[in-house]
C-alpha cells in the first residue's frame, strides 16, 4: 500500500480553514498564521521546508493553506473578502507567475516589489514566490512538467534570479527524494543517485543536484524518517 505523506497535513489544514472561515469577520493574517502553528504543533507536522528555519516559516506556511483553501475547496469565490484580507500575500505570487509564464519581466518586477519585505527583489522574495507551485505540485494540484515549466521561465524572465531557481531546484529534488524514500519507492543508495539525476534532467537543470546531507535534513525534519534508513539510501556521515 503506498504511503501518502500529505493526507494528515491536507486534513489537518481543511480543519483550520473551517475554523478559520467560521471566525473571519476577527481573523487577521497574523491570527491565522498563529492558528496554523499551533495545529501543527500539536499533530506534529512540521512545514514544508529545507534546511532553514526562518523566524517567517508559519507565514509562509500559509500557502499551503492558500492551496488548499483555492484549489481543494474553492473557498476563495465564496469567501472573496477573506481570501483578499488573508492570502493577499500568495495571491500577488500567483499574478506574478502568471506574469511570468507571459514572459512579461517588468510587471513581475513591479508586483514583487510589492510583497518584498525590503521593497527590492531578493532570493527570499522569488523563492517564496515559488513555494506557490511547489506545493500545488505536491498536494497534487499540478504537473511536473508545469512546475519545471515554471522554474525554467522564471530563470528566463529574471535571469538576475536564476541561483536562487536553481537553489530552488536542488530543495525540490531533495525534498521529493526523501519523499520517495519514505514511501519506499528508493531502498539503496544506487536506485536513490538514479532517482535524484532524473529528476534534474526531467526539471530541466541536469547540473543542480543537492547534496546527500541536504536530502537528510529534509527527510528527518520533514518525514521524520530514521537514522537507520538515512543511512541505508544515502551517502552520509554518521547524523
Amino acid at each position: 500500500m503506498e504511503r501518502n505523506p500529505y493526507r494528515r497535513r491536507i486534513k489537518l489544514l481543511v480543519d483550520i480553514l473551517n475554523e478559520v472561515i467560521n471566525k473571519q469577520e476577527e481573523m487577521t493574517r497574523k491570527e491565522v498564521v498563529e492558528i496554523l502553528r499551533k495545529t501543527y504543533e500539536k499533530h506534529r507536522i512540521k512545514p514544508l521546508k529545507g534546511k532553514a528555519n526562518p523566524p517567517d516559516l508559519y507565514d509562509k506556511e500559509l500557502s499551503s493553506l492558500y492551496v488548499v483553501g483555492k484549489y481543494g475547496l474553492g473557498l476563495d469565490e465564496d469567501y472573496p473578502r477573506f481570501f483578499n484580507k488573508v492570502f493577499y500575500i500568495e495571491e500577488v505570487f500567483e499574478k506574478c507567475i502568471e506574469k511570468i509564464m507571459k514572459g512579461d519581466s517588468e510587471g513581475v518586477r513591479e508586483l514583487l516589489k510589492t510583497v518584498s519585505l525590503s521593497g527590492v527583489i531578493d532570493s527570499n522574495t522569488v523563492a517564496r514566490m515559488l513555494r506557490i507551485p511547489f506545493t500545488k505540485l505536491l498536494l497534487g494540484f499540478i504537473e511536473e512538467e508545469e512546475f519545471a515549466e515554471i522554474l525554467l521561465k522564471t530563470k528566463e524572465v529574471l535571469p538576475e534570479e536564476e541561483r536562487t531557481v536553481r537553489n530552488y531546484v536542488r530543495f525540490y529534488i531533495a525534498f521529493k527524494t526523501a519523499e520517495a524514500i519514505y514511501r519506499g519507492e528508493i531502498k539503496n543508495k544506487m536506485y536513490k543517485e538514479a532517482y535524484k539525476r532524473a529528476l534534474a534532467v526531467r526539471l530541466g537543470f541536469p547540473r543542480s543536484t543537492p547534496s546527500d546531507e541536504y536530502i537528510a535534513i529534509i527527510g528527518k525534519e520533514v518525514f521524520n524518517l530514521s537514522d537507520e534508513l538515512l543511512k541505508k539510501t544515502l551517502s552520509i556521515e554518521k547524523q
